[in-house]
């Protein structure tokens, strides 16, 4: 097989999201945002993963469990669809009461459908909810997954401005109207609002309350990314859009990927019970493991989510506090940034006088992986950006890592006028 091939014809077709140009040994991967291995509860894991197969032996590996002595045919029928297209209600029971009071309002097993991650989630709230030639909007920065799956439904996408403080909902209301204007129906907007990605700010309280007006008003379903909110390690927790919402009109989406560990696979959508329904009516496959949900039902009843997630914070805090601390020293005058309370990322905007075009070039060359901003902006301006992910590399790679991307930026500065 001719690898290069493959790598050029998935990168030029599919996603812009793992494939650096060009291809190159990586020695200091500051790309990708995933967590740190050391966080990972590894015997907890492994404990409850034998604990949950001798409690419940081969029910826990069939696509779904319940007890067919007992159940009559008309049950088991409703069993069926709740434990294929809902997910496993143990689970779905443990997230109500968790989230309950996170988000200070009565949920209960079906105000959540699970899903294959939190993409997965994102993906079939797009499909539930967004028609071919209906409107959708987003932060002008955003997670590139969701916007493909905007651009497979036929959506029309408008992106709006976003700042230091988040979306900007001046901007949100005039795209609303231009869309109108434009006989467009705007059906979904979909943001980020804690620990945005790529820019990890945060959407403070007055515009997440005229957000969910703007959508009440002209009847708009919102999406919430929640997938780095628990990842707050400076300060105060904002309330989210879910725990503000009084219209009926927020799904929010999060995940055990970011907080637990990706491989478990399991994210879920939490709303109104009548978005809940839309949402199963797109379903097309067999639900998520059951043996996992079973574990994560478990980890959550002893009391573990809470406590595990406060210790990876503290991870990440440091983390972030080194690659600040390198970031300053090594890049210095050539970029600008501001600081996150919370999340993966460092958004580190070039200075005019950085050649972009040798950045990359420069830097792969120390084996330095970045993402380019163009790989996240809606509307197809980079603006010079690039997002550094400090989660998971250790302090002394993430330290070399950036002295190298530092070297390379220096490297790509102009020469003055009449040097």
């Amino acid at each position: 097989m001719d690898h290069a091939s493959l790598y050029s014809d998935l990168a030029q077709s599919g996603p812009p999201l793992f494939f650096p140009d060009p291809p190159a040994p990586v020695t200091f991967n500051l790309d990708q945002g995933i967590p740190a291995e050391e966080t990972f509860p590894m015997e907890d894991l492994k404990r409850l993963a034998v604990e949950v197969l001798d409690r419940d032996g081969p029910r826990a590996l069939e696509y779904i469990s319940f007890d067919y002595d007992e159940a009559e045919d008309q049950i088991i029928y409703l069993a069926t669809y709740i434990e294929l297209v809902l997910g496993y209600t143990g689970l779905r029971d443990e997230l109500a009461r968790w989230m309950s009071a996170r988000e200070d309002r009565e949920l209960d097993a079906d105000n959540f459908i699970l899903a294959s991650g939190s993409v997965q989630a994102i993906a079939l709230a797009i499909n539930a909810f967004v028609d071919p030639g209906d409107g959708v909007l987003l932060e002008a920065a955003s997670f590139p997954y969701a916007m493909r799956y905007m651009e497979m439904r036929g959506a029309d996408i408008r992106s709006v401005g976003i700042d230091s403080q988040g979306i900007d909902v001046d901007d949100l209301e005039r795209r609303i109207l231009e869309m109108k204007a434009d006989g467009v129906k705007p059906k979904l907007m979909y943001v980020i609002p804690t620990f945005q990605l790529p820019t990890c700010v945060e959407t403070p309280l007055d515009r997440r309350k005229r957000l969910l007006e703007l959508a009440a008003e002209h009847e708009i379903l919102v999406l919430e990314d929640n997938i780095y909110g628990d990842l707050r390690y400076g300060g105060e927790p904002l309330p989210t859009l879910l725990s503000l919402d009084e219209a009926g009109v927020v799904m929010q989406s999060h995940g055990f990927s970011k907080i637990v560990a990706p491989a478990l696979r399991i994210g879920w959508v939490c709303a109104d019970k009548k978005v809940i329904e839309g949402l199963a009516a797109v379903r097309q496959d067999l639900g998520v493991s059951q043996w996992l949900a079973r574990l994560m039902t478990a980890f959550m009843r002893e009391g573990k989510l809470d406590p595990h997630i406060a210790s990876v914070n503290e991870v990440y805090r440091r983390r972030r506090d080194v690659a600040v601390e390198a970031v300053r020293e090594h890049c210095g005058e050539f970029v600008n940034f501001e600081v996150p309370q919370g999340g993966f990322y460092l958004w580190l905007e070039l200075d005019e006088r950085v050649e972009w075009d040798r950045v990359g070039a420069l830097a792969a060359e120390r084996g330095v992986m970045c993402r380019p901003g163009e790989r996240f902006m809606a509307d197809g301006d980079a603006r010079r950006f690039l997002r550094l992910a400090y989660s998971h590399a250790p302090d002394h790679e993430l330290v070399r890592g950036i002295e190298a991307l530092g070297e390379a930026i220096r490297g790509a500065v102009s020469a003055p006028a009449g040097s």
